[in-house]
């Protein structure tokens, strides 16, 4: 369904309208954008966010950005943090008490052994920008400065009242599916009446922003992430923006005591940020400040209809460990295939439910993550009656081996924990697929960089059925499934490495295969060639594909 006009330029339509334009809208954009679905998405704020904040973005966010193509223009936004890792904490930046909670992020892993790309610290002011251009670029209709002020659903569609907020102009979008990334307080979740579970508000911060151009010779040599000073008098997360002169520094508050953001005063933050350095004429210049509050809150259900909830609209989790924007990141990348999969007539609509029976348990387990994390960070102002943990799921085991137990997924465990105790990547169905150094007529790629567009057969050096399979499957079907033999054979589509095994790393024999999903997740896994492939592989792809 094109977007036109229906009763003069009062009315447009769309297939799919997205309310909310930060972080998680602007990714939703462009993942549809990338499969070729037209959307409009709209956005109150008249522009992207000025302030540094959001700016972790783990393993499996930057596959997925590099499979869309966003990656190099990521780190070029980002290439002044490029060298920054570690959490560290101080009683103050010139004091004696020094130590590294984490040391490195990646746990000493080498990640190009397991992934594709590889964490990235780009601030979401810094983001934002990067993820707009790509979505005009891939025909996203962006519209910021423009609020839904209602919306009405039917069996059919959306039909949502929209207003330009400079003149006040009002017209009506007809879509056929809503997609709510429209914030914590998402206005959308409560039309709808959906309530949330969870302990609510953990700990207040206000984020200051200012410069200083003497602060990075007392920061030490190692540049980090963020640095937790448990002085009193300057107790904060200190974070730097560019390694130079512009920082960061959140300040603990406490509403429930009688403070008023008010009290911040220029003059207390300042003092504040040089009781953090331990030096009293340091000089520090604030720029600005911006009120937050970390909570853990999940809502009790994904959407409703054809309106769906992603980002902090569904959750909401605190900022240690940088599990929020990453979780609403890898929502919309969920979602995004399964609305284009509906909407060009491959599936059923049943698919679009599975995208709360495979999101809602990942925020639920991420979000308890985080808040643990904030224990083990020690995290200012957060005081939890919960004790620590010896022994956590690292942060690139919740990165990278999430799995899922859901309708678009055959052979998966409903009982196999969300989040693995320890790193486990094996080509099980739920799980994301392993990634493997290739080449393909001479280039070199990952096998992640195969999945986006269409479903993929990824067979072993033997398996030769399934890529006859999969071609039949595609023309039973009428659904795009792309297969790619591995091996060093004249035959053979993509060439591994000389180390590397294909069916030990996939978990099958050298004559089996794997279904991989749109998102690059495991649909279903063949451990070895079967009879009546091209039958078996198209009754497994009309399963996963929610089709009566």
């Amino acid at each position: 369904m094109g977007r036109k006009s229906v009763s003069g330029p009062a009315v447009e339509s769309v297939p799919v309208l997205i309310v909310g334009g930060s972080l998680v809208g602007l990714s939703t954009s462009v993942f549809l954008g990338r499969l070729g679905i037209e959307h409009m998405l709209v956005e109150r704020h008249a522009a992207t966010s000025t302030h540094p904040r959001g700016r972790g973005n783990n393993v499996r966010t930057m596959e997925i950005f590099r499979t869309a193509g966003l990656e190099p223009s990521i780190r070029e936004a980002a290439s002044m943090l490029a060298g920054n890792d570690g959490v560290l904490q101080v009683d103050t930046l010139t004091g004696d008490q020094r130590r590294w909670i984490i040391r490195d992020i990646s746990a000493g892993m080498d990640v190009s052994r397991v992934s594709s790309s590889d964490w990235c610290l780009c601030s979401q002011n810094d983001l934002e920008p990067v993820l707009l251009s790509h979505a005009r670029r891939q025909g996203g209709d962006i519209r910021f400065g423009v609020e839904m002020t209602s919306f009405t659903q039917g069996r059919e569609g959306v039909q949502a009242q929209i207003r330009r907020r400079d003149t006040g102009e009002e017209y009506t979008v007809n879509a056929d599916f809503l997609v709510a990334a429209d914030g914590p307080r998402s206005p959308v979740r409560e039309c709808l009446g959906i309530s949330q579970s969870g302990p609510g508000d953990l700990f207040h911060n206000v984020s200051v922003t200012f410069r200083s151009k003497m602060l990075k010779d007392y920061a030490g040599e190692k540049k980090f992430v963020v640095c937790y000073v448990t002085d009193p008098l300057g107790e904060g997360a200190l974070l730097p923006v560019d390694n130079e002169e512009q920082w960061v520094i959140h300040v603990p508050w406490f509403p429930d005591r009688g403070e008023a953001l008010e009290d911040f005063t220029d003059d207390r933050c300042a003092a504040h940020v040089r009781a953090a350095a331990g030096v009293q004429d340091v000089d520090v210049e604030i720029t600005g400040k911006a009120p937050w509050h970390a909570s853990k809150r999940v809502a009790d259900r994904y959407g409703q209809g054809r309106v769906f909830l992603a980002g902090d609209s569904a959750h909401e989790m605190p900022p240690t460990g940088a599990f929020g924007s990453n979780t609403g990141i890898q929502d919309a990348h969920n979602l995004a295939w399964k609305l284009a999969a509906v909407l060009r007539g491959w599936a059923g609509m049943p698919l679009l439910d599975t995208y709360e029976q495979e999101r809602r348990p990942a925020a639920v387990a991420t979000s308890a993550r985080a808040a643990l994390q904030a224990v083990e960070e020690e995290h200012p102002g957060f005081s939890p009656a919960a004790g620590r943990n010896d022994d956590p799921a690292d942060l690139m085991t919740v990165a990278l081996c999430c799995r899922y137990a859901s309708n678009a997924v055959v052979g998966a465990s409903p009982e196999q924990p969300v989040v693995p105790e320890t790193f486990q990547l094996g080509g099980d169905p739920g799980s994301r697929a392993p990634h493997m150094w290739v080449r393909r007529e001479g280039s070199k790629i990952s096998t992640l960089d195969l999945y986006e567009r269409s479903f993929v057969v990824l067979s072993g050096p033997r398996g030769q059925v399934w890529r006859d399979a999969a071609e039949k499957a595609s023309d039973n079907l009428g659904v795009p499934v792309e297969s790619y033999l591995v091996g060093n054979g004249q035959d053979h589509d993509l060439v591994p490495e000389p180390d590397a095994d294909w069916a030990t790393l996939h978990g099958a024999a050298e004559d089996g295969a794997v279904l991989v999903r749109p998102d690059g997740y495991v649909a279903w896994r063949a451990h070895a060639e079967m009879p009546n492939a091209d039958r078996v592989l198209t009754n497994m792809l009309q399963t996963v594909l929610c089709r009566d």
